[in-house]
């Protein structure tokens, strides 16, 4: 994972070095957002169980934009997700859990209309993201009573890799200044990010996922 995650920072800063262009600029933001996820615990995407168990993320970032279209950028986040078997599936089992995350993702993102440097009278446009990176989380799993045969409770600091996808719109707000509305998807690389692995045989073996939407503020420096 550290060879990868190594990897994938080498070719960043390469590429920000060697692609230069008159429209190239950097750009440095801060952002808040929430964060839900779906696994063992979360079994339903109810909007009654997303409101309950939303829960905050915040983040910095910054992107090097090499033309109007495409820029590459790491995101440094910290936020945690919460689910109980209340609001699921399973409400006669009595689980629960809060897990912190803290992430590192590089990503190329693209945005379809031209935005940046020169393009003072674009004030909108939408983006795509994609990416992956260093995942560390540190669930706390509880139960009501005891824990059922079949499920082994993981708690503690864990780490892994986690890939994601992600979309948006940004609006100029001032020459230099950026507001930008976004939402991803990421796939965890594992099946205890809620702090239990399930006996095989009772679970559908999936990894967990989670997903989260986002304001961010940032400045572009031309």
């Amino acid at each position: 994972m550290k060879y990868i995650l190594s990897i994938t920072l080498t070719a960043f800063f390469t590429i920000s070095g060697l692609a230069q262009s008159r429209t190239a600029y950097y750009e440095l933001g801060l952002g808040a957002g929430t964060m839900n996820y779906a696994g063992d615990i979360a079994t339903t995407t109810s909007t009654n169980a997303i409101l309950e168990e939303m829960r905050p993320n915040f983040m910095v970032y910054g992107k090097k934009h090499f033309n109007d279209w495409f820029a590459m950028g790491l995101t440094s986040s910290y936020g945690w997700m919460y689910a109980s078997d209340a609001n699921h599936s399973n409400q006669q089992r009595g689980l629960s859990v809060k897990t912190k995350m803290f992430q590192v993702n590089p990503y190329l993102e693209a945005s379809l209309i031209r935005f940046g440097k020169y393009h003072y009278d674009r004030k909108f446009t939408i983006f795509v993201q994609a990416g992956a990176g260093f995942l560390a989380y540190n669930p706390e799993p509880e139960a009501a009573e005891v824990y059922p045969e079949n499920i082994e409770p993981r708690p503690d600091a864990y780490n892994s890799i986690n890939f994601f996808v992600g979309t948006g719109m940004k609006f100029r707000l001032t020459y230099n200044s950026i507001l930008t509305l976004g939402i991803t998807y990421h796939g965890s690389g594992v099946d205890d990010l809620d702090g239990i692995k399930i006996s095989k045989g009772f679970t559908s073996g999936k990894n967990d996922v989670y997903s989260g939407v986002y304001v961010g503020i940032s400045r572009a420096f031309f």
